[in-house]
C-alpha cells in the first residue's frame, strides 16, 4: 500500500478531527465560555445581567436567521475556503470585544458572529459526519458533540485564570485567537463534504440510497418534518434546566459546595453520554437509542424530583444525556428518514428548531418558576415532555414505513 492510498484510508478520520475543532471553537468557546465574561463586563460598563445575556440571545436569533441560507452557501462555494474565512471574521469580532468601551459593541459584534457562525458549526458538521461515515457514524457524531464540552471545559478553566491574573479583556482576546486557530489551518487543508472530491471512499463504503421522488427544494411539510422539528424542541426543553441544577441543589438544601458539583456532574454526563450512546447506535439503531435516551431522562427528572441528596447527585450526571438527544440524535433520525437530496435541509429545520426552542424556553422556565415558587413543577413537566418526545419517535418511523 502506497502512502496516497494510506491518506485516503485515514482520511475519514482528518475530518473528524476537523470537525471536532469546529465544535471545539463554535460551541466550545462561543457557548460554553461566554458566561465567564458576564460579571466583569457587567461590572466594568455598569450594565445590568440582562443586559450583557442580551448578546446571547442576539447571537442565537441570528444564528437561526443565518442557518436559513447555508445549505444554499455551500451550493456555491467550497467548504475549504468558506469554513476558514468564516472562522477568521468571528474570530476577529471575538477579539475586538477586548477593545469595547460600550454593551453595543457586544451587540454589533453579536450580530456578526451570529450570522457567521453557522458555516463553522451547525449543519456542517453532521453533514460532513454523515458523508465520511457509513459505518460508525452515532459514534463520529457522538465525538464532534463530546468535544464541544471537552474544548469548553479546558479553555473555560484556561481563560478563567486569565481573568484572575490579567483581565477579561485579556482572555476575550486569547479566546478569539484560539477560534481563528482551530477554524482555518486544518480546515484549509483538509475538509471537504464530499469524499469523491478527494477520490476517498467513506469509512465503512458508499451507502446505497433508495431515492425518493423529491423537488430538491426542500423536504416536504408532512409527519417527519413536525417529529423532527418536536423532538429537536423537547431536547431543548430539557437542556435549559441543566443552568438551574445548582440552583435546584440548594432548594434541596444540599451545601454551597455540593450545587456547582451538581453542573460539574451534569457537565461529565453530557460528555459521557454522547461519546458512548453516540457509538450505542451503530449497534441498536437511532429509534432504539433515542428511545433508550428519552426514557433515561424521564428517570432523570423523576428521581431529581423524589430522590435523596446522593441519588440528586446520580441524577444530574444522569440528566446530562438531554444533549445528546438535540445534538447527536436528530441528525442521526433525520438521516434514518429523510433522502440524500432532502437531508441537508432536515438538518437545517433542525437546528433552527433547538436554537428557536432554546431561546423560547428560557422565558417559559423562568416565567414558571417565578409562577410556582419551587422547581418541582418543571422536573414533572421534564417528564411529560419526554412521553411527547417519544410519541414522535414512534411517528417519525411509522411515517417511513408508510413511504416504504
Amino acid at each position: 500500500m502506497d502512502r496516497s492510498d494510506s491518506l485516503k484510508r485515514a482520511y475519514p478520520w482528518l475530518i473528524l478531527v476537523s470537525c471536532c475543532l469546529l465544535q471545539g471553537a463554535g460551541l466550545g468557546i462561543m457557548s460554553n465560555c461566554t458566561g465567564l465574561f458576564y460579571v466583569p463586563v457587567m461590572e466594568e460598563f455598569g450594565v445590568s445581567m440582562a443586559s450583557v445575556s442580551l448578546y446571547v440571545t442576539i447571537n442565537n436569533i441570528f444564528q437561526c436567521i443565518g442557518t436559513l441560507f447555508v445549505t444554499r452557501v455551500i451550493r456555491r462555494f467550497k467548504v475549504k475556503y468558506l469554513i476558514p474565512l468564516s472562522g477568521i471574521v468571528v474570530g476577529l469580532a471575538q477579539m475586538s470585544l477586548a477593545f469595547s468601551r460600550s454593551i453595543v459593541h457586544w451587540y454589533v459584534c453579536a450580530v456578526i458572529q451570529g450570522f457567521i457562525i453557522v458555516y463553522v458549526t451547525g449543519i456542517l458538521i453532521p453533514l460532513a459526519v454523515t458523508n465520511w461515515f457509513s459505518e460508525r457514524t452515532g459514534f463520529a457524531l457522538g465525538m464532534t458533540s463530546m468535544s464541544a464540552g471537552l474544548f469548553g471545559a479546558l479553555l473555560s478553566a484556561f481563560l478563567g485564570v486569565m481573568i484572575a491574573r490579567y483581565s477579561w479583556r485579556t482572555a476575550i482576546f486569547i479566546s478569539g485567537i484560539a477560534i481563528i486557530v482551530m477554524t482555518v489551518p486544518m480546515q484549509w487543508f483538509v475538509m471537504v463534504l464530499d469524499p469523491r472530491e478527494k477520490g476517498c471512499v467513506p469509512f465503512g463504503g458508499f451507502r446505497e440510497e433508495k431515492e425518493e421522488v423529491s423537488s430538491g427544494k426542500g423536504v416536504p411539510f408532512d409527519l417527519r418534518f413536525i417529529s423532527i422539528v418536536m423532538i429537536a424542541s423537547c431536547a431543548s426543553f430539557s437542556t435549559i434546566f441543566n443552568n438551574s441544577l445548582p440552583a435546584y441543589g440548594l432548594f434541596r438544601g444540599i451545601t454551597l459546595v455540593a450545587p456547582a458539583f451538581l453542573l460539574s456532574l451534569n457537565m461529565f454526563g453530557n460528555m459521557g453520554f454522547k461519546l458512548g450512546f453516540g457509538a450505542l447506535n451503530d449497534y441498536i439503531g437511532a429509534k432504539r437509542t433515542t428511545i433508550l435516551s428519552y426514557v433515561l431522562l424521564a428517570v432523570a427528572s423523576y428521581v431529581l424530583i423524589v430522590g435523596s441528596q446522593i441519588l440528586v447527585c446520580f441524577a444530574s450526571f444522569l440528566f446530562g444525556i438531554n444533549a445528546l438527544i438535540a445534538t447527536t440524535q436528530t441528525p442521526l433520525l433525520a438521516r434514518d428518514v429523510y433522502t440524500k437530496s432532502e437531508y441537508p435541509v432536515a438538518l437545517q429545520v433542525a437546528q433552527i428548531s433547538v436554537r428557536l426552542s432554546y431561546a423560547l424556553f428560557a422565558v417559559v422556565e423562568g416565567a414558571l418558576f417565578d409562577m410556582w415558587g419551587e422547581f418541582r413543577p418543571l422536573l414533572v413537566l421534564q417528564v411529560v415532555v419526554c412521553a411527547i418526545g417519544l410519541a414522535f419517535v414512534f411517528l417519525l418511523y411509522s411515517r417511513r414505513r408508510q413511504k416504504a
